[in-house]
C-alpha cells in the first residue's frame, strides 16, 4: 500500500513540475480541440487585407482534409473545408491588436547577451515557459491583418498544411496562408 501511494504522489509531483511546461500544455490543449472543441473565430481575408468572412463556434477543431493543403473545420457539428485564401483561427480570450501597430515597427536590441547563451537560454524558455512575444500577421502580399501578443508564447510545428501553431498564454491560434513576423517583446521597448 505504501509503495502505491508514493508512486501516486511521485506521478503527481512530475505533473505538477510539467504543467508549467509550455509545451505540454499545448498538447492538452491540441487533445481538448479534439475530444470536446475549442470555441473560437475564424477569419478569412483576400489578397488587400479585407476581411471577406467570419466564422465563429463553440466547439470547433481543425483537421488537415483528405485532399492536399486543404483545412478540414469543425463547427459545431458542422463541417467546412478551407483552402487558398488567408485564415486566422483564434480562440476567445485571444485579442486582435492590429490598431495599436498601425505605424512601422523600428526595433533595436539593448547590445547586451552573448550570441550563443542567449540563443539556448531562449529555446529553454520558449519550450518551458513561452517567450513574451508579439505576432505580426500579414497578407502573402504584406498587409498587416492581425497583431497578437501575449507572456507566455509557444510557436510550433502544425499537422495542418501551410498553417502554423501558435500558443499564446494558454490560448489557441492557428494562422493559415500567411506571412508572419514574431518579435520579442523586449525589441519593441
Amino acid at each position: 500500500m505504501k509503495k502505491k501511494s508514493l508512486i501516486l504522489i511521485s506521478i503527481l509531483i512530475i505533473s505538477l513540475v510539467f504543467v508549467g511546461c509550455t509545451s505540454l500544455k499545448s498538447q492538452f490543449k491540441d487533445m481538448s480541440a479534439e475530444w470536446i472543441g475549442l470555441e473560437r473565430t475564424f477569419k478569412v481575408y483576400d489578397d488587400d487585407g479585407n476581411e471577406t468572412m467570419t466564422v465563429t463556434g463553440d466547439n470547433t477543431d481543425m483537421q488537415p482534409s483528405e485532399v492536399s493543403g486543404v483545412l478540414m473545420i469543425e463547427v459545431d457539428g458542422s463541417r467546412w473545408q478551407h483552402v487558398g485564401s488567408t485564415l486566422i483561427a483564434y480562440e476567445t480570450g485571444l485579442e486582435n491588436h492590429v490598431d495599436d501597430y498601425k505605424d512601422a515597427l523600428t526595433l533595436s536590441g539593448d547590445g547586451s547577451g552573448i550570441t550563443s547563451i542567449s540563443k539556448a537560454l531562449n529555446e529553454f524558455v520558449a519550450t518551458t515557459s513561452g517567450l513574451e512575444r508579439v505576432i505580426i500577421v500579414k497578407t502573402q502580399t504584406g498587409k498587416t491583418i492581425a497583431v497578437f501578443e501575449g507572456d507566455n508564447v509557444l510557436i510550433e510545428d502544425s499537422a495542418l498544411p501551410n498553417t502554423t501553431k501558435v500558443l499564446i498564454d494558454n490560448k489557441r491560434l492557428h494562422i493559415y496562408r500567411a506571412d508572419l513576423e514574431v518579435i520579442e517583446k523586449s525589441l519593441l521597448d
